[in-house]
């Protein structure tokens, strides 16, 4: 790999990302490029706009990811990468404390690919007059590790913007830019006697500025470099049979000196236990040279061994695999719910204790009650799903929580199709809570003090009961729709043809339950025997009510 300092704005600035962005467009070594970058200005776009077009003869793909956070991007700019048929996405999300700020440049083709990272926007002082720093990696396409590892980790990273799901992320289009343009995040440039005038020259860094007259700077950006040929040495390491073969002997020892010896994990040169400090190097090696089988690295990140180098841990990976394990859940159990939420189970042996008790874990992190500090990074994954940090207050009520859980499992019953129209039965716990419930609702408690269901708490369950046919009042709810269906089929049965088509065994049934309806329909009120009588059926008088 070959690695090169890109600077600028101060002397002796042989290179600078101007000058290898041209380069890596026009060279041919490369025929893919995408670029993720805060910031761009008509001045910018100029400088380098004639490289893009050739490069577009022969490119694959060619597309920016650009932001117009803080007001730094151009209306003018957006509208000349448009003119010009450059494929370009904008990210944005409508929240004051996140700004969409990289500045990454990534170029591959079949021999070669590059990547420049620093902070160069696609701006003219981005390029040429600020004081910049950036980096510039070039590496063997097919057999540099190192850099096959940093495209395949920059690609997951960009995933969502690169696949076009990501719900922040629009595709430049001129509604777009008047859209933006409209609210006020776009700045003003155009072109006054060769130069550019322009309400906020400043990237985006310094708020707002009186206008100002730029000229253009004449400087040549056409003599940057080519990557050239450089040798790799790789080991080759794998893992072998003996490593399976002694993977969970030596884990158990570890999970105990871990234990016992130093919660860190860190097995030093120090211990006694030579064997394990062995096993414990071995690891490192294969999970370094990720050659880690697996199904192996995760047993190790079950027990929190110590992924990173030395005594940094790469504890985000331990995390990632339980935020990997709380989304199975919500799709398991809740896949239409607007929250995701995972109760805290008491019993040890359930299936879910471990990932309900991690879930406790993060809110008290996030508090700062409990180390390590939260991150920006855990913050932004959690809000993506909408976590159910602290369970609404339903009233002030002790129980909360373990309501609010109820309502979520309530949700999970009627995610089945089969159960639309019905309610868990009685002897069941969820069964048994919803009775209760619809119990405060209609009579409320028992005792000469009595309590009725909370409003809020009436509100979100009379809502889920709705959505999936269901009424509070359960019982008429069955009566008049059994009343409603017998008043369909005597209609139907009206017609000698249909009542034909039934067998004897079907006519018995149906003729005994017209009849058991006719008896039962004396004690009724008016409202269930109009429903039989508007269908033609003729019912006795009522009985008189005492």
């Amino acid at each position: 790999m070959q690695v090169t300092f890109l600077g600028h704005g101060l002397e002796n600035n042989q290179y600078n990302v101007g000058k290898q962005l041209v380069n890596s467009f026009e060279n041919k070594y490369f025929d893919n490029f995408i670029g993720f970058v805060a910031f761009v200005a008509l001045t910018g776009v100029d400088k380098i706009l004639p490289s893009i077009k050739v490069s577009k003869e022969k490119f694959k793909t060619l597309k920016f990811y650009v932001g117009v956070d803080n007001k730094g991007t151009s209306k003018e700019a957006l509208e000349k990468l448009l003119d010009n048929e450059v494929e370009t996405y904008i990210y944005h999300r409508d929240i004051e404390y996140i700004t969409y700020h990289p500045k990454l440049f990534l170029f591959e083709g079949e021999k070669f690919s590059r990547v420049i990272i620093g902070s160069s926007n696609l701006t003219s002082s981005g390029f040429l007059t600020n004081i910049e720093a950036s980096i510039q990696l070039d590496f063997n396409t097919k057999t540099d590790k190192q850099g096959i590892k940093l495209v395949r980790e920059i690609k997951e990273y960009y995933k969502h913007l690169i696949e076009n799901t990501d719900q922040h992320t629009r595709k430049l289009t001129r509604e777009l830019i008047d859209e933006y343009d409209k609210a006020d995040l776009l700045y003003k440039q155009f072109y006054y006697n060769n130069n550019v005038e322009e309400t906020q020259p400043t990237d985006g860094e310094n708020g707002k500025k009186k206008p100002k007259r730029i000229k253009l700077p004449e400087v040549d950006l056409t003599d940057g470099f080519d990557p050239s040929e450089t040798s790799d040495y790789d080991r080759n390491v794998k893992a072998t049979q003996y490593d399976y073969d002694n993977f969970e002997y030596f884990l158990q020892r570890y999970v105990v000196y871990k234990r016992d010896v130093r919660s860190s994990g860190v097995v030093t040169k120090t211990t006694d236990d030579k064997e394990l400090l062995r096993w414990y190097l071995r690891m490192k090696e294969l999970i370094r040279h990720e050659a880690m089988p697996d199904d192996l690295l995760l047993r190790l990140i079950e027990v929190d061994f110590p992924i990173g180098d030395g005594w940094e841990r790469t504890r985000i990976m331990i995390w990632n695999n339980k935020y990997n394990q709380l989304l199975a859940y919500k799709k398991k159990f809740n896949p239409d719910s607007e929250v995701t939420h995972v109760p805290q189970f008491k019993e040890k042996n359930h299936p879910y204790y471990s990932l309900g008790t991690w879930c406790a874990q993060q809110k008290q992190r996030r508090k700062g009650n409990q180390p390590p500090i939260w991150t920006d990074y855990e913050e932004e994954k959690m809000q993506a799903i909408n976590f159910l940090w602290d369970v609404p207050n339903l009233g002030s009520e002790p129980d909360d929580e373990r309501w609010y859980e109820k309502l979520l499992e309530l949700e999970s019953y009627y995610k089945d199709k089969n159960n639309f129209k019905t309610i868990p039965h009685q002897n069941t716990k969820l069964g048994k809570w919803l009775n209760e419930n619809i119990t405060l609702k209609l009579t409320g408690s028992r005792g000469k003090v009595k309590k009725f269901l909370n409003p809020l708490r009436e509100e979100l369950l009379g809502e889920v009961l709705s959505k999936n046919g269901v009424e509070w009042e359960w019982q008429k709810q069955k009566e008049r729709e059994a009343i409603e269906n017998l008043a369909e089929e005597f209609k139907k049965y009206q017609d000698p043809k249909e009542f034909e088509k039934l067998t004897a065994e079907e006519r018995k049934k149906y003729q005994d339950r017209v009849s058991q309806a006719r008896y039962r329909s004396k004690k009724w009120d008016d409202t269930k025997r109009l429903i039989l009588i508007n269908a033609g059926m003729e019912l006795p008088k009522k009985e008189d009510q005492q």
